[in-house]
Order: structure tokens, then sequence, then C-alpha cells
């Protein structure tokens, strides 16, 4: 309208300070604003990522008390959790009020507030550590290791759940030893080491023996190992199961969770017009289900894949800009990331040099407010492609070399030697 001329979310951005105050207006920001209309678009917005978006200030000043009401919301279950954990104080029971800190920490992580989560894990484990009740200690520090393992740091991860199982198998503490163990297997899953990964998730399952829930999220994780070291048809084998436990003793979100599984997998089979179909399928359970954004983005990143290798690229961005469009609706940043990849892949693959300006800023949400190394990293290496796909010898060898820095950082083998065989097979100069 006159007189309101929109701004782009990037100019917001870079006028406000790196304060918590701001955080929930930052991420309202983001998550309210909107695309210019197609037959409006400036020369090159067709490349618009999230920060080229626009925003009215007086449309965000309008809805400034539903943001308010947002934070407020999230502030006053916090302030709940501690509440309940000085009730618990001073009924004697401890271990009830630590579970009451590691439910605030969890508030925190579901928000992707991965600092701030720490915090409240890290305290909730200082005041188990005194208790004789041990399983408390061990679902905070199973807390800690999932957080790591999510933020790019498998090696603390495993650490923690480390930790978490000797403590639970010394207790006896049935429940504490299979997340430990699926923990464990998550850990080594993030860095690349197949066996590590599948041993630890088959421990889980011979303590989960009688439990089709449990049973069923191990033979998930199971076939994702076997996928990932190239067993599809293991893969196959393992998803059926867990899709059978599953239907006896969950829902179809979890449903979607293996339909979305088993897409990749039909991927890695050189069939795409199968995953293209268990991909629509995981978005209808997801309908059914009442929705889980997290799960619905790794679908379209899935199916934008699917696309990709059917060469429908006009549907593959459709795909994955309705995925940008959730992801930046509820504040998904790592995955938006790797959706701004798909994007720049895309763009490589139609020999479109432009298709740069995606790495760049998959790269800077892998180092924003909650840096993740790990998805930089894997950035880097999808980064180096693209130049190596346009001839850029130089410009990939590059992208190379910052990959095998953090993977070495990380201590990350499978990606170590995956970014070395590939650095030894460009062309000399």
């Amino acid at each position: 309208m006159t007189g309101d001329p929109p701004l782009r979310v990037e100019q917001a951005l870079r006028l406000l300070p790196d304060v918590d105050a701001l955080t929930p207006l930052r991420a309202f920001l983001i998550s309210t604003s909107r695309t210019a209309e197609p037959d409006r678009w400036e020369h090159g917005e067709e490349y618009r990522t999230v920060g080229r978006r626009f925003l009215r200030l007086g449309d965000l000043r309008r809805r400034i008390p539903e943001a308010l009401g947002r934070a407020q919301a999230h502030l006053a279950a916090l302030y709940e959790a501690v509440l309940e954990a000085l009730d618990y104080e001073r009924a004697g029971n401890m271990p009830g009020a630590v579970r009451a800190l590691l439910r605030a920490g969890a508030s925190e992580e579901s928000t992707g507030r991965y600092q701030q989560a720490h915090t409240w894990y890290a305290h909730a484990l200082g005041l188990s550590e005194a208790l004789r009740d041990r399983r408390p200690e061990v679902e905070a520090l199973c807390a800690l290791g999932r957080l790591a393992v999510a933020a790019g740091r498998p090696e603390e991860g495993q650490k923690e759940y480390q930790r978490a199982y000797a403590l639970a198998d010394a207790e006896l503490d049935q429940d504490g030893s299979i997340e430990a163990c699926e923990g464990l297997g998550d850990a080594h899953a993030a860095l690349g080491t197949w066996n590590g990964a599948e041993s630890w998730y088959k421990r889980g399952l011979r303590l989960a023996e009688g439990d089709p829930r449990r049973t069923a999220e191990l033979q998930h994780r199971l076939a994702r190992s076997a996928s990932a070291r190239g067993d599809q048809d293991t893969a196959l084998e393992r998803l059926g199961k867990a899709r059978e436990a599953f239907e006896a003793a969950a829902g179809p979100l979890e449903i979607a969770a293996v339909l979305e599984t088993s897409g990749a997998v039909e991927l890695k089979r050189g069939k795409p017009a199968d995953a293209v179909t268990r991909f629509r399928e995981a978005f209808a359970a997801l309908r059914h289900g009442g929705g889980k954004p997290p799960l619905e983005v790794e679908v379209w990143l899935g199916l934008t894949r699917a696309l990709m290798d059917q060469g429908r690229w006009r549907e593959a961005e459709d795909e994955c800009r309705r995925g940008e469009e959730l992801a930046i609706a509820h504040n998904l940043t790592r995955q938006l990331g790797r959706l701004y990849v798909l994007l720049g892949t895309l763009r490589g693959a139609q020999h479109d040099e432009d298709g740069f300006v995606f790495f760049e800023k998959a790269i800077e949400l892998s180092r924003g407010l909650e840096p993740n190394l790990r998805l930089e990293g894997d950035t880097y290496v999808e980064y180096a492609r693209f130049r190596r796909s346009l001839g850029d010898r130089d410009g990939a060898r590059g992208c190379y070399e910052h990959a095998l820095e953090i993977f070495t950082t990380l201590n990350h083998s499978a990606g170590r030697e995956l970014v070395t065989a590939e650095l030894a097979a460009l062309p000399p100069p």
C-alpha cells in the first residue's frame, strides 16, 4: 500500500541487535514475511532466499500482539516448569523437580533455542547427580546427548549417551538403557560410522523386546542405517517390520516417517517414480495425523530430489519452495539451509551459475544464532560439486578444502574420506 513500502528481511535483521529479548521478534519477523507476487518480481527475484522476502511495518505493527502472545506463552510455560520444580522440592520429591526442569529444556529445544535448552539440561543434570535415584540423571544425560547430536556435535553427544548407558545399565533402568542405545546409534550415524550405529541399535532392539513402539523405532533406525551402507533390500525389509509395528502401536505420524524413509530408499534404488509415490503417501499420512512441520519439510526435501532425478526441474523447484514456506513459518533454520542447498543443486543441474546465492545463504544459516558445523560441512561439499559442474575447478577445490577442515574438526571419518576422494578426482590445473 502507498506510504508503507516493503522492507527486506535482511535489512530489518541487520538493524536488530543480537539480544535474547529480541529473539522471539526475530523469529516472528521472518515467519510473517512474504514473497513478492511473480508478476511483480524484480530482476533476479527468482533467486530469492529468506533474506530477500519482505515485510510491511504496518502489518508487523498490527501483529506485534500476536508475537508478544507467543513469547509470553513460551515464557509462561518455562515459569510454570520452575514453579512445578519448586513444588516438588518442597514435597521432598527432587526427582520430580529435575524432570520439571528437563521439560523446560525440552520446550526451549522444540523452538530451536539449543543454547538455552542446554543451560536447562545441564542445570538439571547437576541437581540429579546428588540424588539416590539415578534415573533422572540418565534422562538428563540423554537430553544433553540428543541436543548435541541435533546441533551437529555428535562426538559430544556420544560421550553423554555413553555415560547414560553405563549408569542405566548399572541401575537396571531398562527404559534408560534403550534410550541411550538409540542415542549412541544416532551419534555413530551422525559420524558416519554405520557398524557402530547398527551395533547399538541392535542392542536396544534386544532390550525393547515386547515393546512394539520402541521396537518399531529401532527397526526404523536400522533401516536408515542399512540404506546408508548401501543395502537397500535390507532397508526395505526393516521398514516393513517398522511399519507393521507402528500400525499396531502408534499413529499416522510414525507411519509418515517410515514412508519418508521408504521414499529415500527408493531413490537410492534408482526408482524416482516409486519414491514420488512414497513421498505423496507420506503427505497423506501427515494430513491424517494433524501435521508435523519438521517431518513435512523432510518429505518436501525428498520429493524435490525425486523430481530432480526425473529432470522435472519446474515441479522440483515448486515443491522445494513449498517446503521453504513451511520452514520459514516454523523457524526451522537447519532444514531451510538444506532446502537452499537443493535449490542451488537444481540450478547447477541446469548450468545456471547464479545458483551460487543459495549455497551462500545456506552457509550463512549454518553459522547463525545456533551454529551447526555439520550442516556447514555438508553444504560446502554440495557447493563444491556445483562449482565443479560449472567447470570452476579452483572454486570447487576451495569448497572441498573448507569441508575437509570442518569434517576433521568434527572427527567425521566418512565425511573426510568422501571429500578426500572427490578432491583427488578433480582434474589437474
